[in-house]
C-alpha cells in the first residue's frame, strides 16, 4: 500500500477496511441532495469525500504497479463509498467507546510515511496527488490508528491459526506451491527508442551483431556487457540473476528457455532493443518445503480470518444504523 515502511497493520488501520471487505450496496439510492452520497446515523458524506477517496485508491494502485484512472474507477464508486461508510460507522464506535490514540503513535506514523519518499519533494508532491494536505494526512492517519485500536481490542482479539490448519492447507493446496522452471542469465541490450528511425535500428544491429561476433571468438561476456549494455544489469557484468518465463517479455524468455547452461543466443528483439542472452544456470520445477513456507501460509490464514470477522463485525454494525444512501 501506501506507506512503505509501515507494517501491516497500520496500513489496514489507515485505509480502514479497504476494497478485500466492500459489503453489497443494501437499500435504494435516493436523489443526491446538496453533493452527499449518503448518511450515516445523521453523518453526512460529501462527494467531495468520495473523489478523495477514489484519489487515493487510484494513487494506491498505481504505486502497486496497476496504474488506474479516476474514470476508471467510476464503476467501482459505490463501492468505494461503501469503504467510506464502514470507516465512519467504526470511528462511531470509537467515540461510542471512548477510543483515543496517543499523537506521539500519529506523528510517529507520519514519519515513517514520509520516510518512504526519496526527499521532501517528492513527498509533497505525492501529497499533491493523492489530493491531500499535510493536515488531512494526519487526520486520515489519526482516523485510521483509532479504528486499528477498536479492531484489536474488540474484533481481532484471540484470532489464531493452529499448526494443523496451516499444515492442512499446504498438503490440499500443492499447486501454490511449486517453484516454476527457472533460468539464470545475463545479456546485453543495445536499446532502440520506440520512435527509432530505420538508420537508427540498422546501427543498433550493426552493434549487436558484432559484439555477438566478438564472443562467439572468445571474448568475455560479462565485460562487454560493463562496456557496451544499455541495460542498468551492466554493473553486474549484464547479469539478471534467476528469472521465470512470465518474468520477461515473450521474445526474450523464449530464448533464454531454449539455451542451454553456457549458450550464447542469437540476436534477440524485443521493444527494448536487440539483446544477446547468456544462460548460466538453469532451475527445474520443484516443490517448496513445507517448512519454507509455513510462516507465509499462516500469515495467509490469519489475514483470512481477521477480514472474516472485520466484515462480520461491519455487517452488524450496518443492521443497527441508519444509513441512507443517494445517488452519485
Amino acid at each position: 500500500m501506501i506507506l512503505t515502511k509501515v507494517n501491516r497493520r497500520t496500513m489496514i488501520a489507515i485505509y480502514t477496511v479497504a476494497i478485500a471487505l466492500f459489503n453489497p450496496v443494501a437499500g435504494i439510492a435516493v436523489e443526491n441532495p446538496d453533493g452527499l452520497v449518503a448518511k450515516v446515523d445523521g453523518t453526512f458524506l460529501s462527494r467531495e469525500e468520495l473523489n478523495r477517496e477514489m484519489r487515493l485508491v487510484s494513487f494506491k494502485l498505481t504505486r502497486q504497479g496497476q496504474p488506474v484512472s479516476i474514470e476508471q474507477l467510476k464503476q467501482y464508486e459505490k463501492d468505494i463509498r461503501e469503504t467510506i461508510i464502514n470507516r465512519v460507522l467504526m470511528l462511531q464506535q470509537t467515540e461510542k467507546l471512548e477510543i483515543v490514540v496517543k499523537n506521539g503513535l500519529v506523528n510517529k506514523a507520519m514519519g515513517e510515511f514520509k520516510a518512504g519518499f526519496k526527499n521532501e519533494k517528492a513527498y509533497s508532491a505525492n501529497l499533491a496527488k493523492m489530493g491531500l494536505t499535510e493536515i488531512m494526512l494526519h487526520e486520515q492517519i489519526q482516523e485510521g490508528l483509532t479504528i486499528k485500536a477498536l479492531l484489536e481490542k474488540y474484533v481481532l482479539k484471540g484470532i489464531t491459526v493452529p499448526d494443523e490448519q496451516v499444515h492442512s492447507y499446504y498438503t490440499n493446496n500443492p499447486n501454490l506451491f511449486k517453484s516454476p522452471e527457472q533460468v539464470k542469465a545475463s545479456h546485453i541490450l543495445i536499446k532502440v527508442p520506440a520512435n527509432a528511425d530505420q538508420a537508427e535500428k540498422e546501427k543498433a544491429l550493426i552493434t549487436i551483431q558484432g559484439l555477438k561476433s566478438r564472443v562467439a571468438k572468445g571474448e568475455n561476456f560479462a565485460t562487454l556487457a560493463q562496456d557496451y549494455s544499455d541495460c542498468p544489469s551492466r554493473a553486474k557484468g549484464g547479469d539478471l540473476g534467476f528469472f521465470a518465463r512470465k518474468q520477461m517479455v515473450s521474445p526474450f524468455s523464449k530464448a533464454a528457455f531454449d539455451l542451454a547452461p553456457g549458450e550464447t543466443s542469437d540476436v534477440v528483439e524485443t521493444r527494448f532493443g536487440y539483446h544477446l542472452i547468456r544462460v548460466t544456470e538453469r532451475m527445474e520445477v520443484q516443490t517448496l518445503a513445507f517448512s519454507d513456507v509455513k510462516k507465509q501460509i499462516a500469515g495467509r490464514l490469519q489475514r483470512e480470518k481477521e477480514e472474516q470477522r472485520i466484515g462480520a463485525y461491519v455487517s452488524k454494525l450496518k443492521k443497527k444504523a441508519d444509513i441512507q444512501r443517494y445517488s452519485l
